[in-house]
């Protein structure tokens, strides 16, 4: 099964947060025992990482809500970034959504 792609855009030094669909077979996935992890990184072997926080937004429509603190992405350097998101279901762990971050520079 192909990871569904999703590009983010995150303004350094400002509160992100975006909603997700995870689906399965074209539906919506029962996210009802699930968990969720997710991590920003320069590239996929970067030791370096910025954590997103990941929670369910509605376990029967399969939404998910990934966010980070103005605290943390003011840490982050503009430049463009990858990220996954991980579920965890009875011990099984699947990548969900990838993508690629563009983190642009404030002004102010």
């Amino acid at each position: 099964m192909a990871v569904p792609v999703v590009n983010l855009t995150i303004d350094q030094g400002t509160r992100f947060s975006t909603s997700l669909k995870i689906k399965l077979d074209g539906g919506a996935l029962n996210l009802s025992g699930y968990t969720f992890s997710s991590k920003l990184k320069k590239h996929y072997g970067a030791t370096t990482s910025y954590p997103f926080t990941v929670s369910i937004a509605s376990t029967t429509t399969g939404t998910i809500t990934i966010g980070m603190a103005s605290t943390i992405t003011d840490a982050i350097p503009p430049g463009r970034y990858v990220y996954d998101v991980l579920s965890t279901n009875s011990g099984i762990t699947n990548k969900v959504v990838e993508g690629t971050v563009i983190v642009k520079g404030t002004a102010t």
